[in-house]
């Protein structure tokens, strides 16, 4: 009479072996996708950032009846240190003084040379860059080196009635993608990807 096998449950090795081989060869395929994935959402958290930013700033011009700068040039800092502030002016004379960060009344999550301020994504920087990276901005200007641009200036202000003005800032991710922000004199604000060699 032949023994029947009794009924045994689980893997043999080498169902698990091949288990593992094939879970390997997803991951090894899958990784570099992802980590492509994980850094579009960088910069594209970088720009809705920025474009927040900007409408905070002017919104905080309007209630505080004072002009409110949205400054990616803070001090000493320049626009290649990926932070920057937004401060109100209290006393009118269009200078940053001490406190006037702090009169904002924003929750301002980072500290740089004495500013409070936000930085920007890790791997996500003003400016362009990647493959074929864009000459010109969506209103055609030309995009300066530092990949901010309100009218020769770092920084954009908003007066009590909510007019400031205009410009582009721009972003680049450590994947090469690029976006940029722009900004009318009436406050609209607009982000744009840089895909198939146009702004969209």
């Amino acid at each position: 009479m032949i023994k029947a096998r009794p009924d045994s449950s689980g893997f043999t090795l080498v169902e698990l072996m091949i288990a593992l081989t094939i879970l390997a060869i997803v991951i090894t395929v899958g990784a570099p996708s992802f980590s492509g994935f994980v850094q579009e959402g960088r910069i594209k958290t970088g720009a809705r950032l920025v474009a927040v930013s900007i409408q905070t700033a002017r919104l905080k011009a309007i209630s505080g009846n004072r002009r409110c700068y949205l400054d990616l040039a803070p001090g000493s800092l320049t626009p290649a240190d990926s932070f920057y502030t937004i401060w109100l002016d209290t006393n009118g004379n269009q200078t940053y003084d001490t406190g006037e960060v702090d009169s904002t009344r924003l929750a301002l999550s980072e500290t740089r040379s004495g500013f409070s301020g936000f930085m920007l994504p890790r791997g996500v920087a003003f400016g362009v860059g990647g493959d074929s990276p864009p000459s010109t901005g969506p209103d055609a200007g030309a995009i300066p080196a530092d990949g901010v641009d309100f009218g020769g200036s770092d920084r954009t202000w908003f007066n009590s009635r909510g007019e400031g003005t205009a410009g582009s800032v721009f972003l680049t991710g450590e994947n090469g993608s690029n976006y940029a922000v722009t900004v009318s004199n009436l406050g609209a604000v607009r982000i744009w990807r840089w895909e198939d060699n146009q702004w969209k």
